[in-house]
């Protein structure tokens, strides 16, 4: 017999937020988690020492030529269970920003072109995060002259979580409910979001020592995205949480996952454009002063350039003081290596010997 967990998701939209994408990518990131914290049961069968593999073309053979038209993220995944059975967990996340009289019986649908696909077992779940009480969706049920059928399926239900619990859990998946919940809370208010979306990247994610950093690296790009916010709130965002980037989570700045972030983007845009500007500034002294020989034009030029490359110089030091390897700051600040290990070697020679 096999298992299918079959996930279904509904949300409200913000602009230019992909929530079918952001829950895909984090449930594909941290799977062991998300099993845990939504199924429980089904994780303690499960054997997650033998990896977990995911089948996304058998997945489309099944459900997505029947979903034209909807914002969907399936997926389908191999796992073994403690038994020594392989079996299939399926999870569904659809996207839908309204209450769906067919909900139910959708819900059956899937789980019957399932069952008929790969005849196994099946774990139903639905995950409900708008935060209506009046959301409650019921069995699916027929009756027909004698046929009858009752469909029963889980549900999880953002609006019955308790926020203190879900700050106390350890599990990743509690803060991306937990930002969930915040997304409807702070529907109509961006400066409200501003600052929850402030403390769960501060508290929950940047200073939290006991987070791991897959975890924080997945969490930070989730919220960043799911809790939208206009641009001037994203500059100060970035302006307030740049200290905690550099000093509490300095592998956020290298990790290609999650760079175009919008929180981190906007980071290194502001780092680039403070640099150049200070290579401006430097660059326009020793031009002037070149440009008493040569001619102020072409001293600006050559002074400008030369500012740049200092602040480069400049700006390496300071990251090899701070514990960056070689290969790394060349990488940042578009150095040579070369350039770099002679950086790194007046360092070393100019420091007092103890």
């Amino acid at each position: 017999m096999g298992e299918v967990l079959v996930l279904e998701k509904r949300v409200s939209y913000s602009p230019g937020t992909d929530y079918d994408a952001l829950w895909k990518k984090i449930i594909s990131e941290l799977f062991e988690e998300f099993i845990l914290f939504f199924a429980p049961d089904l994780y303690e069968a499960i054997d997650f020492g033998k990896g977990i593999v995911f089948l996304e073309q058998e997945l489309h053979k099944v459900i997505i030529k029947h979903k034209k038209g909807k914002k969907i993220a399936d997926k389908i995944v191999k796992v073994s269970l403690k038994n020594g059975e392989e079996k299939y967990v399926f999870i569904h996340i659809e996207i839908q920003g309204k209450k769906d009289p067919d909900f139910s019986k959708r819900m059956f649908t899937y789980f019957y072109r399932l069952f008929d696909r790969f005849q196994e077992n099946i774990y139903s779940i639905a995950i409900l995060t708008d935060l209506s009480k009046s959301n409650n969706p019921q069995p699916f049920q027929y009756s027909f002259y004698g046929t009858e059928l009752t469909y029963r399926f889980n549900t999880y239900k953002f609006n019955e979580e308790d926020i203190p619990s879900l700050k106390k859990s350890t599990n990743p998946f509690a803060i991306a409910v937990l930002a969930g919940i915040y997304l409807h809370q702070t529907e109509k208010n961006y400066h409200k979001r501003y600052e929850v979306k402030k403390k769960l990247l501060k508290d929950f994610i940047l200073t939290n020592p006991n987070l791991k950093p897959d975890y924080a690296e997945a969490l930070f790009y989730f919220i960043d995205y799911l809790l939208y916010l206009p641009h001037e709130l994203t500059k100060q965002l970035t302006k307030d949480l740049s200290i905690n980037i550099e000093k509490e989570a300095k592998h956020m700045l290298y990790s290609e996952k999650i760079k175009e972030a919008p929180t981190l983007a906007e980071y290194f845009k502001t780092v680039k454009e403070e640099g150049f500007e200070i290579g401006m500034e430097k660059g326009l002294e020793m031009g002037i002063e070149k440009g008493i020989e040569k001619g102020i034009e072409k001293g600006i030029e050559k002074g400008i350039e030369k500012g740049k490359m200092e602040e480069k110089r400049n700006l390496a030091a300071e990251l090899l003081r701070e514990g960056f390897s070689v290969e790394k700051v060349a990488k940042i600040v578009k150095l040579s290596l070369d350039e770099v290990k002679e950086i790194s070697a007046s360092i070393h020679f100019n420091q007092p010997k103890s």
